[in-house]
């Protein structure tokens, strides 16, 4: 089941497959399936980008490697306004496989509900899959 809708930093859809989150896409696909946890998903993400909510409470299932989702579960202990380092995750899954750590990060099927955008480079913001605009909007909006 998939819910599109339309937010301040683009069009959005989600998916839910047996009653979790599998993905999170920047598209303007249109998509109106119904079900609570869309739904809920749905005004969850509102509320964030309102600066109304700090924390998620959805059941998530992304799919991808062991190590990715090694990864991924590590972007989900980084607090709302905080940033960490591919080096710094690096050393909380213990992995010097920084460039990897840079993919899953790169890969992550849900964004934002995982939040890959609080992970920067040493030396810079990093990449984003999505565009290093809509990060620093997220940034930004985690500052205040």
């Amino acid at each position: 089941m998939k819910l599109s809708f339309s937010t301040e930093i683009g069009p959005i859809v989600i998916e839910e497959e047996d009653g979790k989150i599998v993905s999170l896409l920047f598209s303007s696909l249109s998509f109106s399936d119904n079900s609570s946890l869309l739904n809920r998903a749905k005004e969850e993400i509102e509320e964030y980008l309102r600066g109304e909510r700090k924390t998620f409470d959805l059941p998530l299932n992304p799919k991808g490697t062991p190590f990715q989702k090694r990864v991924w579960e590590e972007l989900l202990t980084i607090g709302y306004g905080e940033k960490l380092t591919y080096g710094e995750i690096g050393e909380r899954i213990g992995s010097k496989a920084y460039r990897a750590i840079g993919n899953a990060c790169g890969q992550n099927p849900i964004p934002i509900l995982i939040p890959c955008h609080r992970v920067v480079g040493k030396n810079n913001l990093g990449g984003f899959s999505h565009s290093i605009v809509l990060k620093m909007k997220l940034l930004k909006l985690e500052e205040n």
